[in-house]
């Protein structure tokens, strides 16, 4: 109700000063004064002004218009900060899935290097031992898959 009563007020003053001129004078010490009353005269009219009612509808839709460009600004932000999680999300996934690596090559590399005799089993679930060439073969990938993942 408050508000109601302060709008209507405000709305009967503005209807007051709905005609205004507006004057350039310089006044005793020599400061260039501008005003709708000047003290003194001679006084420049500059500017004859009239007020004119604002048009509703075109406040509403320019309201309108300034609300649809803020929401999407928002929903731009929104998508870009989606994103970047996403991205920082894969990027800590990668690093996991890099570190797991690197420790699999890491016991892989220990087993080749510090074991003497290293086997596989075959289709029937028997040890089949390398050779010296296969076993240096066996260090080398290993070394290589270490080197790759750990970096």
């Amino acid at each position: 109700m408050l508000r109601i009563t302060t709008l209507f007020a405000l709305s009967l003053i503005a209807a007051g000063i709905s005609h205004a001129d507006v004057y350039r004078y310089v006044d005793k010490n020599g400061n260039v004064q501008y005003t709708d009353k000047p003290e003194q005269l001679p006084a420049e009219l500059l500017a004859k002004l009239k007020s004119q009612r604002t048009d509703n509808s075109a406040l509403a839709d320019r309201v309108a218009a300034d609300l649809k460009a803020r929401d999407a600004v928002a929903k731009t932000q929104d998508a870009a900060s989606k994103e970047a999680a996403e991205k920082a999300k894969a990027a800590a996934t990668t690093a996991a899935d890099k570190a797991d690596r690197c420790t699999r090559a890491r016991n892989q590399y220990a087993n080749v290097s510090q074991t003497g005799r290293v086997y596989t089993l075959d289709d029937k679930g028997e040890r089949v031992y390398m050779d010296d060439a296969q076993l240096e073969a066996s260090r080398v990938t290993a070394k290589e898959q270490m080197d790759t993942w750990c970096e």
